[in-house]
C-alpha cells in the first residue's frame, strides 16, 4: 500500500475534491475535502462560519454519511464551497482553517461518497450476455 504522502501533489488548492471520511476525532462519516495531506471536515468549517455568505447551504448538509444532499444542491453552491476553501488557503494557508477541522490524511478513513438507489444495470446485463 502506498503512503498517503505519495498522492499529496494531486490535492493542491487548484483541486478541491469532495468526499466522505471519518477518524478518531470525527467518528461519524461526513463530508470532507483535502489539501495536500490535510483532510478538512466541511461541517466544522460550516459551523465556524466559513460558508456563511451562502444562504442556500443547509445547516447539516456536511454532517451526513454521504454527499447526496450536497450533490443535489445547485452547482453554484459546489463552486462557492470550493472557492471559499481556496480563498482561505490562499490568504492564510492551512492555518486559516479551525484546528479541529483538520486532520492528517493518514489518520482518516475514506468511505463511499454517495448512495446509489434504484439503479438498473440494463447495460451491464447486455454486456454480460454478449461476453457469455
Amino acid at each position: 500500500m502506498m503512503a498517503t504522502a505519495n498522492y499529496s501533489h494531486h490535492f493542491s488548492h487548484r483541486n478541491i475534491p469532495f468526499g466522505i471520511a471519518s477518524s478518531q476525532n470525527h467518528e461519524k462519516p461526513q463530508a470532507v475535502s483535502r489539501l495536500g495531506n490535510t483532510i478538512l471536515f466541511l461541517h466544522d468549517l460550516h459551523v465556524h462560519g466559513i460558508f456563511k455568505e451562502s444562504k442556500n447551504i443547509p445547516e447539516n448538509v456536511f454532517n451526513q454519511p454521504t454527499l447526496n444532499s450536497f450533490a443535489a444542491l445547485p452547482k453554484g453552491e459546489h463552486r462557492y464551497v470550493r472557492e471559499k476553501i481556496q480563498e482561505v488557503f490562499r490568504h492564510h494557508g492551512l492555518e486559516g482553517f479551525p484546528s479541529a477541522s483538520k486532520e492528517d490524511a493518514d489518520a482518516t478513513t475514506m468511505h463511499l461518497p454517495i448512495t446509489i438507489r434504484d439503479f438498473t444495470g440494463t447495460f451491464c446485463i447486455l454486456v454480460v450476455r454478449c461476453i457469455f
